[in-house]
C-alpha cells in the first residue's frame, strides 16, 4: 500500500514528495483495515468522500506477500537444521483470501458526526 503525500525530509528538513510504502510479513486470521477517511488542509481537515470499492467475498492479498518456501524447506534445511516455528511468516501458504464480515461507517466531520454498522 502506498500514500504519496509530502513529509519531512529526514537529512536536510525540508518537506518533500514522498511516498509511505507498508508491507505484509504475516496475515492474521482475522484482517481489520482501517482507511484514513480525513486529510489535513492546513488548520482545517477535510473528509475524504472517495468511494471505496471492497468485494464481499475472496479479497485477495496473495500477491501481496512473499512466495512459499520451496517443499521440505520448513523441516529445517534452510534454518540450520531446526524446524521453522509455526510463528514463521515463512510457514503460511498461499492463497490468502479474506470475505469481509463488517463495516463501521463514519458520517460527520472530525470533530462530530455519528457511526454507521453495516
Amino acid at each position: 500500500m502506498t500514500d504519496p503525500s509530502f513529509r519531512d525530509c529526514p537529512r536536510c528538513k525540508v518537506k518533500r514528495k514522498a511516498t509511505k510504502r507498508l508491507s505484509l510479513a504475516r496475515l492474521p486470521p482475522i484482517l481489520l483495515i482501517h482507511l484514513k477517511r480525513f486529510e489535513a488542509n492546513g488548520r482545517f481537515s477535510d473528509k475524504i468522500d472517495t468511494f471505496v470499492d471492497f468485494p464481499l467475498k475472496s479479497l485477495d492479498l496473495t500477491n501481496f506477500m512473499p512466495p512459499p518456501l520451496p517443499p521440505g524447506a520448513d523441516k529445517g534445511q534452510l534454518n540450520g537444521g531446526l524446524p521453522l516455528s509455526l510463528e514463521d511468516p515463512r510457514t503460511q501458504l498461499p492463497p490468502y483470501k479474506y470475505d469481509l464480515y463488517g463495516v463501521t461507517n463514519h458520517y460527520g466531520n472530525l470533530s462530530s458526526g455519528h457511526c454507521k454498522y453495516l
